[in-house]
């Protein structure tokens, strides 16, 4: 990649003054983020090694200036992994969700990363920081002709569903019991409580459509059974839930916390019933890449209040960790 004109392109390097290269740009990102120093320190390391000559004021701006420029260098860095995986049309199973972060004294969320991540690498095939305010969506991630998705309620919309059919994607999308409007094959309502399996049946399955008109999508429903423990463990955490919040819960919320209830583009000769059942418990292993990104690089502990200047922050140690996971990844002999 050519930092020096990838940083022009963006404007964050319009004159060669303080700072001589896109590199050295980089360089004072990973510094400043995932680096752990203040601003002040950040500019004081960059004077005394040469790096560069700048306050922490000319610091700010340039790095509020280079939240463009930085973005580019992830996609890089991203675009290189998403084109090594696998053949076109090949089975490829792909983790999406979202994870937000809050700003300092923020009560509330600020930043939202959108990330897919790949179970058979072991790593994040892509990511994307943008506010609070964008909804999780498939629309913000990279969607390739033969991927099979797996998502979580937060993206159980039909706009989601039409984008991954419109880029012959599949879906595996995880539903609550009044997540999505149901038909059946002939055009009437479908009744979700009543397609719940009965006491001897572990997974039932059903041909529905999502939506209406030039948008419905058809699709598998999918209901299995939970044991017993896990059942009693979700209607706890419901009503737990609820209590918190000085409401009642609603009677068909805890009937169904005893099931699994998804919805899949895969055909059966793909995937049966139960495989796609086993294929959504795959679906820890985003959570855990979570985990990982805010517990070891300490990426949800953002300290600037600016918001270019927290993006910045954010795509920084986004940048080291993929550098990190790919440097890892040469050295071990299955991802870790």
């Amino acid at each position: 990649m050519d930092l020096d004109a990838s940083a022009r392109e963006h404007h964050a390097l319009i004159r060669k003054r303080a700072v001589r290269s896109g590199a050295d740009l980089l360089h004072l990102a990973l510094i400043y983020g995932p680096g752990g120093l203040s601003l002040r320190s950040a500019a004081s390391y960059a004077t005394e090694t040469g790096l560069a000559n700048l306050c922490d004021v000319s610091l700010l701006g340039r790095l509020c200036n280079a939240t463009d420029f930085l973005q580019d260098v992830l996609q890089h860095l991203l675009a290189d992994r998403l084109g090594s995986i696998g053949a076109a049309g090949a089975f490829r199973l792909s983790l999406v969700d979202g994870s937000t972060i809050s700003a300092p004294g923020s009560t509330g969320s600020d930043w939202r990363l959108h990330a897919r991540y790949e179970p058979a690498r072991g790593c994040f095939t892509d990511l994307l920081v943008t506010e609070a305010r964008t909804a999780e969506a498939l629309s913000c991630i990279a969607v390739r002709p033969g991927d099979v998705l797996l998502c979580d309620r937060g993206y159980a919309r039909v706009r989601n569903f039409v984008h991954a059919r419109a880029n012959a994607a599949d879906f595996i999308t995880r539903i609550g019991w009044r997540s999505l409007k149901l038909y059946d094959l002939a055009g009437q309502s479908f009744d979700l409580l009543a397609a719940l399996p009965s006491a001897g049946a572990a997974v039932v399955e059903h041909k529905v459509r999502i939506g209406s008109g030039k948008s419905a999508v058809e699709a598998r429903l999918i209901l299995a059974r939970k044991p017993e423990d896990a059942t009693l463990r979700q209607q706890q955490k419901v009503q737990r839930r609820a209590s918190r919040k000085g409401c009642k819960t609603h009677p068909h919320t805890l009937r169904t916390a005893g099931f699994m209830m998804l919805v899949t583009s895969l055909p059966e000769a793909r995937a049966s019933a139960e495989q796609v059942v086993a294929l959504y418990r795959m679906r820890w292993q985003i959570e855990l890449a979570f985990k990982r990104l805010k517990s070891l690089s300490r990426f949800d502990e953002l300290r600037a209040e600016e918001p270019k200047l927290a993006r910045a922050w954010l795509l920084a140690h986004l940048i080291a960790a993929v550098l990190i996971e790919t440097s890892l990844g040469e050295d071990l002999d299955s991802p870790p």
